[in-house]
């Protein structure tokens, strides 16, 4: 495969790696602080403009009273979405969790879930120099939907990485999971 890179994206009983965010309001959130609370639920969105993003970040609001109840933590995870692009989201989603940037995309890297660097100079010989206005947006990461579950431990309790919209996986799927994590959290 002549230097192809190679891409394994985390998987349930693996690892998760340590990650920070900052907020908008610039409120640091790290993994180990998260985690010490209860699971830590990452879900990483393509962009705005993605339909599956859009109705994955319309299930997760409406599972969002019971996941809180759950002890769990939510955050959107996105590429260079901006200020101006983060409050529309979020208001026009009525979000009940916070949208975080991975501005270097080093968290998507860490998970397994973002685009290689040869699948990005790929597209770059195949389709040439574009203004930047007509990069931004673009897909950042190469599942249609990426979603892992960490557990207070910090391993993965279960991996969504979905490339086809039409098996992608609900949020309220997650409860019974999420309920059985919290109660093992709360007996620690």
């Amino acid at each position: 495969m002549g230097g192809e890179e190679k891409r394994r994206q985390l998987a349930e009983g693996d690892r998760a790696p340590d990650f920070e965010f900052v907020t908008r309001d610039a409120q640091r959130l790290r993994s180990d602080e998260l985690l010490r609370r209860g699971p830590v639920l990452l879900t990483f969105d393509r962009g705005a403009w993605c339909m599956c993003c859009q109705s994955d970040l319309r299930e997760l609001n409406r599972a969002m009273p019971e996941i809180r109840h759950a002890g769990a933590t939510v955050l959107g995870v996105f590429h260079d979405l901006g200020p101006e692009g983060n409050d529309r989201v979020v208001s026009e989603y009525e979000l009940d969790f916070p949208l975080v940037d991975d501005a270097d995309g080093r968290v998507a890297e860490a998970f397994g879930v973002r685009r290689s660097l040869g699948e990005q100079a790929l597209e770059d010989s195949e389709l040439g120099d574009l203004p930047l206005a007509l990069r931004e947006g673009g897909p950042w990461i190469v599942p249609m939907q990426a979603r892992f579950l960490i557990a207070g431990d910090g391993t993965i309790a279960r991996s969504d990485v979905v490339f086809d919209y039409n098996q992608r996986t609900n949020a309220g799927d997650l409860l019974p999971l999420l309920q059985r994590l919290s109660g093992s959290q709360l007996g620690r």
